[in-house]
């Protein structure tokens, strides 16, 4: 008899453990399905600029759902993007690009011009994708920006 109820124990156990090995499964399962989270660090000269950009910026989220957009404000934009510390880079007024940096010039309504500066040579994909939109928004041909 006690034979009986330990083997009974035993499968309930194991029916138990297969039950909440297949919820973790699952779980796995559904974080695999999620896109990784990319994150573009974009610096600012005037902390202005980002609020008047915040359709633009609105727009690429929309279609760049896996990009996590870190906005701040850095006095020295050109040094901030060469030295990493952040992706993109908008400075107000002119800029002459240094070695190893590339810019733009970004006209949009209600926004003082704006030098766009990024790293030159590989870029992270949502780096890419984002200069890519910046430069459709903005009426530059992709050539110009890339």
């Amino acid at each position: 008899m006690w034979a009986v109820l330990a083997v009974i124990l035993f499968l309930a156990g194991q029916a138990y453990l297969f039950h909440s090995l297949g919820k973790v499964d699952g779980y796995l399962a559904m974080q695999e399905d999620l896109p990784e989270k990319k994150v573009l660090s974009l610096a600012f000269s005037d902390p202005g600029t980002a609020e008047r950009m915040a359709q633009l910026l609105s727009g690429f989220s929309r279609e760049n759902p896996e990009v996590e957009m870190v906005l701040h404000t850095d006095t020295s934009v050109p040094e901030a993007v060469y030295e990493g510390r952040a992706a993109v880079g908008f400075l107000s007024g002119t800029f002459c690009p240094r070695h190893g940096l590339n810019s733009f010039v970004l006209e949009l309504e209600n926004l003082p011009e704006q030098q766009v500066i990024w790293k030159t040579g590989m870029q992270a994909d949502s780096t890419d994708a984002f200069l890519q939109y910046l430069g459709h928004s903005s009426g530059n041909s992709l050539k110009t920006v890339i």
